[in-house]
């Protein structure tokens, strides 16, 4: 893997980074909606900030290739190319708990954690040793020229037939104090 310090070579490895796991995730078993994903992936000079550990936007960025785990294993990133739409995040909350440290390595776990008539809201958590570092919640939406595709719409065509999963407390929280914000 190539290593820089300029921007240009901090945005290759990301580049990088994607296409391996894109790549990898086609020859993995297949995953439902319900499932887990778990990519391993390691700690580059590009990710540390000033203080030696992740940087809090690398966790961000990083969750993105768990997300693209999870969707191409569970058949929906397919749907979504294949009719044109989008799969934009709207937001995205990150919470630290322990530092990860140049070369260290981690599991991202996602899954889907609930949804509702517009969102999806999905957990990564990052794990070292069978413990948590960081937490990634994410609230996005699959987008078409005529609006939100509904996660229930996803789900049919997903050949799916699953009930929200209750939404976790931490969760609710989350979008109830996001709601406020706004």
């Amino acid at each position: 893997m190539v290593v820089c310090d300029d921007e240009k070579g901090a945005s290759m490895n990301l580049w990088l980074r994607l296409i391996r796991v894109w790549l990898v995730a086609q020859r993995r078993s297949p995953l439902g909606a319900d499932g887990e994903s778990v990519i391993r992936i390691g700690v580059w000079p590009h990710d540390l900030d000033l203080w030696g550990h992740v940087n809090g936007g690398r966790y961000l960025t990083m969750s993105d290739l768990g997300r693209l785990d999870f969707s191409i294993r569970s058949g929906l990133f397919k749907i979504v190319r294949r009719q044109h739409w989008t799969m934009p995040m709207a937001t995205a909350g990150l919470q630290f708990l322990r530092p990860l440290r140049l070369f260290q390595t981690c599991e991202l776990h996602t899954q889907v954690v609930s949804w509702d008539d517009k969102w999806w809201y999905l957990e990564t958590k990052f794990v070292r040793k069978g413990r948590t570092v960081a937490t990634v919640v994410a609230k996005a939406a699959v987008r078409g020229p005529d609006g939100t595709i509904t996660p229930k719409r996803l789900l049919e065509l997903l050949g799916a037939d699953y009930e929200p999963f209750p939404v976790p407390e931490h969760i609710r929280r989350w979008v109830e104090a996001e709601v406020i914000a706004t």
